[in-house]
């Protein structure tokens, strides 16, 4: 079983080191939510771990749920942190007493955003989706949210507030290892229909091959970025099988078009899908396995995300523990890149 060493960290060294970290480049917050690392809130915002470190002046890896991270992609997703200059100093923000919220049965009026909060947790406590938070409040992404910030909740009759399409309640966590995306959707997709996994149990019991079409190619530890035969993954039709061994109605198709997507979720079932990245672009690349002589469509950066919702040509996405937006016709680019595979629920 490929098991993640974890590093224990006594609260005086934290602390001793967190005293010690230089003044941060300038960019975005992101307040660390449960069961995120560094590398997870890096493929977040499209920038490297290493990047959040050097903008933070963090000496390790270890970080804490509540902890706001300087993320350095003001001047754009990617953009260098050697080019922000680091501001003065500023005082630690002292404790503030919650905002008041709005009636959630009202669907409307204001919110402050608070430490913590997240797009989509919002969202479910106004009954409204991220997509109508997003409209009705000119954010371009559900991650780009700060504390302090100002939501407008859209009423019924705003044209924000209007049928969007639909977004299901789904959970979802960080994945413990830069390579087992697959598990992690597998695990959290299980969770759904009411089927408890454990993310490395669930990575330990996959087969190992060199094609990825009857088992997980490479360590789960290694670089991101690769192909067969080297650290890689594995897709569709192992995944299914051994959700199937541990009671969870799934199979593995290829081909798919996007009303099928679309029935899935008309049908309350999220969709495993395999993308390039964070549902970027990507290009196929065909291979042989030695050891089967079987050939496949594989992509660098290979990886999966579960697809929760739709909107008029817009998708949600869930991506481990954190939600956002593609539209329509990048996705379908992505997920097309390999054939349009998924993981479906149901019969």
């Amino acid at each position: 079983m490929r098991w993640l060493a974890k590093i224990l960290v006594s609260s005086s060294l934290v602390s001793s080191l967190l005293a010690a970290r230089p003044a941060a480049a300038a960019g975005i917050i992101h307040v660390v939510q449960p069961g995120e690392n560094l590398f997870r809130i890096g493929l977040a915002y499209g920038i490297g771990w290493q990047a959040i470190m050097q903008a933070n002046g963090l000496y390790s890896t270890n970080i804490y749920v509540g902890e706001s991270l300087i993320i350095p992609v003001a001047a754009g997703v990617g953009a260098d942190p050697g080019n922000a200059a680091p501001p003065a100093p500023t005082p630690a923000p002292q404790p503030t007493a919650p905002a008041p919220i709005p009636d959630p049965s009202s669907n409307q009026g204001s919110y402050i955003i608070q430490r913590g909060d997240t797009l989509w947790q919002i969202a479910q406590r106004y009954g409204v989706s991220v997509g109508q938070l997003m409209a009705a409040n000119n954010i371009t992404s559900p991650n780009l949210i700060y504390f302090g910030l100002t939501l407008t909740i859209p009423s019924p009759g705003s044209p924000s507030a209007a049928p969007q399409g639909k977004v299901l309640s789904v959970s979802g966590r960080a994945q413990a290892l830069p390579l087992d995306c697959e598990s992690r959707s597998a695990v959290d997709f299980a969770g759904y229909f009411g089927v408890s996994i454990s993310e490395l149990d669930f990575l330990g019991k996959l087969p190992e091959s060199d094609d990825p079409d009857a088992g997980f190619v490479g360590n789960a530890h290694g670089a991101l970025g690769q192909v067969p035969p080297n650290d890689y993954g594995v897709h569709a039709g192992p995944v299914a099988a051994l959700l199937r061994a541990y009671g969870v109605q799934a199979r593995a198709a290829t081909g798919l078009t996007w009303d099928d997507v679309q029935a899935e979720i008309d049908a309350n079932r999220p969709v495993m899908v395999w993308v390039v990245s964070q549902v970027g672009y990507g290009t196929p690349q065909q291979y042989t396995a030695a050891s089967t002589g079987h050939t496949t469509t594989v992509v660098p950066f290979e990886h999966t995300v579960m697809v929760i919702g739709y909107g008029p040509g817009t998708v949600t996405i869930l991506d481990g523990g954190s939600a956002y937006l593609r539209s329509q016709a990048q996705f379908l680019a992505s997920w097309g890149a390999l054939n349009d595979m998924a993981v479906l629920g149901g019969p």
